[in-house]
């Protein structure tokens, strides 16, 4: 019998978004095989690659109104050649005419794949995959990575709410990152939701000893009485100003700290000042075990006050991010906002965390002298080895098969 066959659609660098990573690896070990099509998101990136079996292809990105431009597009388009390696400037935004290219896109490669199931992760690709499920006769997922209409906000996220309204009862089953997700999903009119979290493979966070030896000793790690990471969005629903200013007041606190956004010009400005703060970069995802593994205390803070009002709270009203996960299959502590987002209902939970009410350079410096306590230190970070006994991707992945199984039996 011929392996069930699975097509992906996701509007992102695929091969380096973690949870499709996740998914795609599983069933491909699991005798499915895997083809993922994405979007290309940074310039130089292979736009096919074979990883643990699974086929990735990456779309060219559209983002200009350029006429010539978009003529070229459509011709790539109609010959269906992406090329080599992606050309354009890095988009970490997705436009309409992007959007729409990449639907063209799905179509123009998917319909000559086999697939018994066609995967949406998040709403974006779902037009496209539902398309592409009925020619195929194929089951279909869509797979709710954020909250999409708080996501976007606005006019857009209205748009993209009626959008994801019009498709949700049509899938044969929802899956999401978390429980308050889930229950909206729901409400928006889901038939089945199930919870496959954005979980980490523990595997993944055994690091090479002498590799993190050899990490510790450039960054001059032992000068320092405490070590604190950040690495991802570098804006101001991250509170990264408070976590600069108090780093920088604070010389035996050591910040290693990556990432892209608006506020990192202020980070490359901290960094050069002071040498307790260690400027990483773009953090490529096969490094990040490294540095949590390196670090004491993960810092994950979000700047959006929770309230009963979702449109207020936006997206953050869901947030169960994968810096949380990362710390858990660490065992390290972390620091958060306290009723932000379900990551603090975990944290509430599970004790791994110094939770602040507000992110001050004063409130933060006086958890890293907390931190500080080694008997503290400790008693969170043996809570976070205790929670990822709950909070693993071997957990996930089980239900991740199971459900595969069910929607492919014959």
């Amino acid at each position: 019998m011929s392996a069930k066959q699975v097509l992906m659609l996701v509007n992102t660098q695929a091969y380096d978004d973690p949870r499709v990573m996740n998914e795609a690896q599983s069933l491909s070990q699991s005798g499915y095989q895997v083809r993922v099509i994405g979007a290309a998101r940074l310039p130089g990136s292979p736009t096919r690659k074979t990883i643990s079996g699974v086929e990735f292809v990456l779309t060219p990105m559209v983002s200009t109104k350029h006429p010539l431009r978009l003529l070229a597009a459509f011709w790539q388009l109609l010959r269906a050649d992406v090329g080599e390696v992606t050309l354009q400037p890095p988009s970490r935004q997705t436009t309409l005419i992007s959007m729409i290219f990449f639907l063209l896109w799905s179509l123009r490669l998917g319909w000559r794949l086999r697939a018994d199931v066609v995967h949406s992760h998040d709403l974006s690709p779902l037009p496209a995959a539902w398309l592409l499920a009925r020619l195929k006769r194929a089951r279909l997922i869509y797979d709710a990575h954020e909250s999409a209409p708080d996501f976007y906000g606005g006019a857009k996220g209205r748009w993209m709410g009626r959008l994801e309204r019009a498709f949700i009862g049509k899938v044969d089953a929802v899956i999401t990152v978390g429980q308050r997700l889930a229950k909206a999903l729901e409400v928006r009119g889901a038939r089945r939701v199930l919870i496959i979290g954005n979980w980490k493979r523990l595997a993944d966070f055994e690091v090479d000893a002498e590799r993190l030896n050899a990490e510790r000793a450039r960054l001059n790690q032992s000068q320092y009485a405490l070590t604190i990471a950040y690495m991802g969005t570098l804006d101001s629903s991250r509170e990264i100003e408070p976590l600069l200013q108090a780093t920088l007041t604070t010389p035996h606190v050591l910040l290693v700290i990556g990432g892209a956004g608006a506020v990192e010009e202020r980070v490359r400005q901290a960094a050069a000042r002071a040498s307790n703060i260690q400027w990483l970069g773009w953090v490529n995802s096969r490094d990040i075990p490294l540095y949590t593994q390196l670090a004491d205390v993960v810092y994950y803070c979000l700047n959006v006050e929770e309230t009963h009002d979702q449109s207020i709270a936006g997206n953050n009203y869901y947030s169960t991010p994968n810096k949380l996960f990362e710390a858990f299959a660490a065992g390290k502590a972390l620091i958060a906002r306290r009723g932000v987002g379900e990551i603090g209902e975990i944290l509430e939970a599970h004790h791994a965390a110094v939770l602040l009410d507000q992110v001050t350079p004063e409130a933060l410096q006086v958890a890293f002298d907390q931190l500080c306590e080694t008997s503290y230190l400790k008693e969170l970070q043996q809570a976070s080895l205790q929670a990822r006994e709950l909070y693993h991707w071997g957990a996930a992945e089980q239900r991740l098969l199971n459900l595969y199984d069910e929607l492919t039996r014959s």
